[in-house]
């Protein structure tokens, strides 16, 4: 409680725990009224908060022991700006300005100033809640200390009330006393007396109608009646991508359980797979009834037979009558009410609603719960035993957790600033959000700030040096359960793939692959690797977030997992972490303090704006990138300052901001751009041509091919800020820069083609092409984005893509003496051997003379883009039940959904593209239906990725010792060719499946070419015309992969390969193959239309050879169906991907 006094010389208040930062005093003593002397022990401020939600802080408020009652000096407010109006002395407000800092009315239990004016107590909410009174509509009011205290709890072990019903989800006060009085919990250890002030998180929490009064419980047993309901849809979705919460109650204990899930479809499979065997199996007590409403997550599919096979009563309630199944419908609202209690008061965002529905359960399973004329503590109930709370701690609070020893230098930080979330699941410990790298992570070895909550650390990070610290030591008794007894283990309904590993299995048994079983099975890539040893501990990788300040959409992060020290993981282990999505051991042989979390991190996320960046942790970074930039601009003389002439326009810009990444998906460059909304310019007037070249994907993968095979050099540079060395032609104006501005009033008139502007990439091309063609390159009549110098032996490449450029030789000095001649120019960067391009990693091992090419790190990314990382691993891109059909108009899923289906599937394309053959054809599937797919083909694009994530760093490689398959040796051996080192071989197999269409009947063509043994080209579509037999339907995929082989020819021979003799085009029809040799089957295909038989004339010239292979031998069969794990893995090693 807070006086406000006109006769206080100072602010004073006897408690310590009030202040920040206490020093030595300005005056030894006050005096009261009577001449009585009072020793001051210290000064310092003391913050609250106002009615319009900002805060305020009393400076040098004296510390006086001997005071009984905390005094606001009204002479000190009005120094500091404040005026004060009283109407009647039943109210009184205080101003600063335009600012009301609190408005307040009058109390009868209060102390009277010496003045004998009617003293007011601070209230910390509007006059309006500070008026609410028991039974006004406040059920379950809750009497907390003042939230204008700031409290920090005691080393010795005791706790404020005010922070233990925090702690324990904002308890109703009388709930509070009775638990402690009673001693129903262990380690509650209160100190002082509660205070009556109304808690404003619970008054903005739960202010709500009255309840519907049920029927008190008759349950004997445990298990004997289970209430059960849903909520849900949450406006946002949670960190995973959940949508709704499944609420579990046992009738006869009323602990609760809750389950958030994805649908609402997921509710029946997390009651049968998860929920139902974990809580017989640990109570000993079998299921009898189940009591739900009539909703269709209940009735729907197959839990209704399931239970009545299982002998479970399944009853439901009346229609439109909820109050029926009040005990799931209340405890609906307890879990509701303490989740949102919980992210009001930590500032968190709303998509965190998951965690503080886990923490609500937790907390409120150890709190005392009425039932009738009874009282008990439900989880006592169900174990037997007082359940322990001297672990929970406030949800939301910053803690300060310890990084080991081996994930830090010698002089780096032994912590790191953190956000609590509520206890970890599946270890014994805290889970905790680290906010700089938005990663999840468990720690036992936790120190806690409970009175700053992350809302507050995230306005003010400076306050984070200046708090006091709880240290905590955990004493946890091992003999007890751990805390899945409330959550139970994750629920398979958050995992859409739980009955589609059966059928992918089953698959190998279908009649159209059983011919295929006799062949020999590859090995299987390995799904994760298992890093670190021994035999102690092991903590599961937690999920990406979606953080406040970051929407979920820009959630793009990559996976780095620090390496431990070496020792194998018993089979034990082993089994515990089958199908979780990483896990790391922490051995016996580790040097640690006690037992040490093993850590994982994450790489920071890609900030939408450029505010969103300097409002966050690295604002300082931030700042001196974009004044770097700002620089760059200058220096390159990227405008002219004039005023803006009659009649002109000129366009808008921002800056953006982009963390770039090495290899490791470690951060690298903070690097801010400015760029020009160049959407705002107008055709023909600010703009004419805009086109310009970028690298062929094929092109870049035959050149690493044959620089596999030859052995060349492949080195990496880039432009620094490229596109401002583009001359602009047109006449553009432009705003200045935000953060720069003059207030002139000029406007930039652009000189160089700055980032944004529609002409830009083109300006930049031609700037580029000049240079080199200066220096003696040509560009390539096959790629524009390719410039070759010099032939033979001495022959150099250089491939670019917008400002990254890749440079190919036989000899380091070529390439040095070209970027040196570059660096004359432009303002270059070397980045050494090429390791990491365009998002795809480059692998290589010169001595034994392989390269490889994958996507792991865009594969990691992508899964935590979309909530995936955990979810179950699967053997093949698509299920066997998968059949492609569209759905009609308004029958696909909503809008949202539709959006997030059609970032998957493009993001699935880029890995299709680039290195993934393997899921073209399931990827090329689903790209058919992103205008309205429907939950089953958005599950099969979770799948998709879900694959992927199984087999993150599985790409394409290339080797001078596989350049050919074993036929593709053979037929070489029969034209006479020699197949020495150095030697660069194409080849091509093409594929059709016909009439797999279900709609309109039409096949599936596609085609691999391959050189160095790895495909360098590949394509999976559907045809365009409808064949009338397989026959035709081959033919027509031999027809577009002999389009490819001529340009791959062209390429090959512009590099110093050519082909001198006919490729091999592989094919399993021998009607296709006789086809394309002769004019044969004429009354068969002498409708089709003239330009197939193209395919004919070039087997005429010899620049093509149809090859008969047995589809045992045709890798390409993966790019025309779904296929089965054995067929699948056996084509992708046919193609010359990387399985390990």
């Amino acid at each position: 409680m807070w006086v406000m006094d006109s006769g206080a010389a100072w602010t004073m208040t006897p408690r310590k725990d009030l202040l920040d930062a206490v020093r030595a005093p300005p005056i030894s003593e006050v005096r009261s009224a009577s001449g009585h002397a009072v020793k001051v022990a210290g000064v310092g401020p003391a913050a609250f908060r106002a009615p319009d939600g900002g805060q305020v802080v009393l400076k040098d408020v004296l510390l006086v022991p001997g005071l009984k009652a905390n005094l606001i000096s009204l002479r000190k407010l009005g120094q500091a700006g404040v005026s004060t109006t009283t109407n009647g002395s039943k109210t009184f407000k205080g101003l600063r300005g335009d600012r009301v800092l609190w408005d307040l009315h009058e109390s009868r239990d209060v102390f009277r100033s010496m003045w004998q004016i009617p003293a007011l107590i601070w209230e910390s909410t509007k006059k309006e809640l500070g008026e609410v009174k028991a039974g006004s509509g406040v059920q379950g009011e809750c009497n907390a200390v003042s939230a204008a205290g700031v409290t920090v709890s005691a080393r010795s072990g005791e706790t404020d009330w005010e922070t233990a019903h925090r702690r324990l989800g904002h308890v109703a006060m009388p709930l509070l006393q009775q638990l402690h009085k009673e001693e129903a919990v262990k380690g509650l250890k209160l100190s002082g007396q509660p205070n009556d002030t109304k808690c404003e998180t619970c008054l903005l929490s739960k202010f709500t109608r009255f309840p519907f009064h049920g029927v008190a419980g008759k349950s004997k047993a445990a298990l004997e009646l289970v209430h059960m309901d849903l909520v849900g849809p949450f406006p946002v979705r949670g960190s995973k991508g959940e949508r709704y919460f499944l609420t579990i109650v046992d009738d006869w204990s009323r602990l609760m359980w809750a389950y958030p899930l994805k649908q609402k479809d997921h509710a029946a499979s997390t009651i049968r797979d998860d929920w139902l065997p974990f809580v017989e199996r640990q109570s000993g007590h079998p299921c009898k009834s189940i009591r739900t409403d009539r909703g269709g997550e209940f009735l729907g599919g197959d839990l209704t037979a399931w239970l009545k096979k299982q002998g479970i009563e399944h009853q439901l309630t009346t229609s439109y009558t909820p109050q029926s199944n009040g005990v799931a419908e209340r405890a609906n609202r307890t879990i509701l009410e303490t989740a949102r209690a919980l992210l009001i008061e930590s500032g968190l965002g709303n998509s965190m609603w998951p965690h503080a529905v886990r923490h609500a359960t937790v907390a409120r399973n150890r709190v005392l719960t009425k039932v009738a004329d009874d009282m008990w503590v439900p989880l006592e109930r169900w174990l037997g035993k007082k359940p322990p709370v001297d672990m929970l701690r406030v949800f939301g609070c910053m803690a300060v957790a310890h990084v080991p020893k081996p994930y830090r230098t010698k002089l780096g930080a032994s912590a790191l600033w953190c956000v609590h979330l509520g206890l970890a699941a599946e270890s014994k410990g805290w889970l905790l959000w680290e906010p700089s790298k938005n990663v999840l992570f468990d720690s036992r070895d936790v120190k806690f700030v409970e009175n700053i909550m992350y809302g507050k650390w995230e306005k003010q990070p400076e306050a984070r040096v200046t708090q006091q610290l709880e240290e905590i030591t955990m004493h946890f008794d091992l003999s007890e359960p751990a805390d899945s007894e409330v959550t139970a283990p994750t629920a398979s309904g958050t995992d859409e793939g739980s009955n589609e590993d059966i059928a992918a299995d089953a698959e190998v048994n279908d009649p159209e692959q059983q011919q295929q079983e006799a062949s020999k099975t590859p090995s299987l890539p390995k799904r994760r690797k298992q890093i670190g040893g021994g035999t102690k501990d092991w903590v599961k990788v937690k999920e990406w977030v979606n953080p406040t300040i970051y929407p979920a959409r820009t959630r793009m992060a990559t996976r780095k997992l620090l390496s431990s020290t070496s020792g194998g993981a018993t089979t034990e282990q082993q089994e515990q972490a089958q199908g979780e999505d990483a896990v790391l051991f922490l051995g016996d042989d580790q040097e640690s303090d006690d037992e040490e979390p093993a850590y994982c991190f994450y790489a920071p996320i890609q900030p939408p704006s450029m505010d969103h960046a300097l409002a966050g942790p690295q604002r300082g970074k931030w700042l001196v990138s974009r004044d770097a930039e700002y620089n760059s601009q200058m220096e390159n003389h990227t405008w002219d300052l004039v005023y803006l002439p009659n009649g002109k326009k000129a366009i808008q810009c921002k800056w953006l901001a982009k963390i770039k990444t090495d290899e490791k998906g470690e951060p690298s460059v903070y690097k801010s751009r400015l760029v020009a909304k160049g959407f705002q310019q107008k055709e023909k007037e600010d703009y004419k041509e805009v086109f310009a070249p970028t690298a062929k994907s094929p092109t870049l993968r035959v050149l690493l091919a044959v620089a596999a095979v030859r052995k060349w050099k492949v080195k990496q540079m880039d432009i620094v800020t490229a596109f401002l060395y583009g001359i602009v032609e047109e006449e553009v104006y432009m705003v200045k820069p935000p953060g720069y501005e003059d207030g002139t009033g000029r406007v930039c008139k652009l000189n160089k083609a700055i980032y944004g502007l529609k002409q830009a990439p083109r300006c930049w091309y031609n700037r580029l092409a000049s240079a080199l063609e200066g220096i003696g390159f040509r560009a390539s009549a096959c790629d524009e984005s390719l410039f070759l110098m010099g032939e033979g032996e001495s022959l150099l490449l250089l491939l670019v893509y917008v400002d990254d450029i890749l440079l190919f030789s036989s000899s380091d000095k070529e390439i040095d003496g070209v970027q040196r001649k570059l660096t004359e120019q432009f303002k270059c960067k070397s980045l050494g051997e090429a390791r990491y391009y365009l998002g795809m990693h480059i692998e290589r091992d010169t001595e034994r003379g392989w390269l490889k090419l994958h996507q792991g790190q865009y594969i990691n990314t992508l899964a935590e883009k979309y909530s995936l990382q955990e979810e179950r691993e699967v053997v093949t891109p698509l299920p066997s039940e998968f059949k492609l059909i569209k759905a009609a108009e308004g029958e696909g899923v909503e809008s949202e959904d539709q959006r997030q289906f059609q970032s998957m599937v493009g993001s699935l394309l880029y890995a299709a593209v680039h290195t993934r053959p393997d899921i073209s054809f399931a990827v090329g599937q689903l790209a058919r239906v992103v205008q309205n797919p429907t939950e089953e083909q958005c599950g099969a694009a979770e799948r998709v990725v879900r694959y992927l994530k199984s087999y993150p760093t599985v790409g394409v490689q290339y080797s001078a010792s596989a350049q050919l398959s074993q036929k593709g040796i053979e037929v070489v051996k029969e034209k006479g060719e020699q197949l020495g080192e150095g030697k660069v071989f194409l080849s091509c197999f093409a594929d059709a499946t016909w009439a797999s269409e279900h709609e309109d009947s039409s096949s599936v063509g596609g085609y691999i070419c391959m050189v160095g043994g790895g495909p360098v080209s590949w394509r999976s579509k559907k045809q365009s015309e409808t064949a009338l037999s397989s026959v035709e339907s081959e033919y027509m995929a031999m027809f577009h992969a002999a389009k490819e082989i001529i340009w791959l020819r062209r390429l090959l021979k512009e590099i110093g390969h050519e082909q001198t003799c006919a490729t091999p085009l592989f094919s399993d029809s021998k009607g296709a193959i006789a086809m394309a040799r002769n004019a044969v089957l004429h009354g068969l295909n002498k409708h089709m239309r003239i330009k197939w038989h193209w395919l004919r004339k070039e087997v005429k010239l010899g620049t093509l050879d149809p090859i008969y292979v047995k589809t045992q031998q045709q890798p390409a069969d993966f790019l025309t169906k779904r296929l089965a794990e054995e067929p699948h893995w056996r084509c992708a090693r046919m193609a010359g991907m990387s399985l390990n």
